[in-house]
């Protein structure tokens, strides 16, 4: 499908564009919608006034159109209410029904994209992966947090996030 005819259908389920393929995903389910929200709240008490955080806000870096469940991006690179154009500082996929488009697929074209930082955060294996783009332009693995692991200060560019895994994890 080309990115017209993707642009011209009309609203409906959550969909992402890659590759030229409309990739279409079910609703989150709540414990994935209420890990979003809470490191979207988190994100937001540590951020400066430079920087915002949302979550399921699409990004078109190129050709391809993103979902990430949560995005910090600064405010000065905001390209419009329908989509981010920029590079983000942080994008953050839950894992649930589609494992392997955010551990393999997203993970090429994010860094592709030069996403500095991807968290790919496990309701099910209760971990946190942090990756961070390196200078051949491949994530590389930064370290994983775990249930019961003491929290520690995670940066991801224009600040830094404690997070407790136990206390983030239903």
């Amino acid at each position: 499908m080309s990115w017209e005819q993707y642009e011209a259908l009309p609203g409906g389920p959550r969909r992402e564009y890659i590759d030229g393929v409309v990739i279409v995903t079910p609703s989150p389910g709540l414990s994935h919608q209420n890990i979003s929200l809470a490191l979207v709240v988190m994100l937001r008490a540590v951020l400066p006034a430079t920087h915002s955080a949302t979550f399921a806000w699409a990004w078109k870096p190129g050709k391809d159109e993103f979902i990430p469940d949560v995005m910090v991006w600064a405010r000065e690179d905001e390209s419009g209410d329908a989509r981010f154009t920029g590079v983000p500082a942080l994008a953050v996929e839950v894992l649930s029904t589609n494992r392997s488009d955010d551990l393999l697929l997203k993970m090429a074209k994010y860094a592709a994209a030069g996403l500095p930082n991807y968290w790919i955060v496990d309701p099910r294996e209760r971990t946190i992966s942090v990756h961070v783009l390196d200078d051949s332009g491949v994530f590389r693995a930064d370290r994983v947090l775990r249930d019961g692991d003491a929290a520690v200060p995670l940066s991801f560019g224009p600040a830094s996030l404690t997070i407790d895994v136990t206390a983030l994890l239903p």
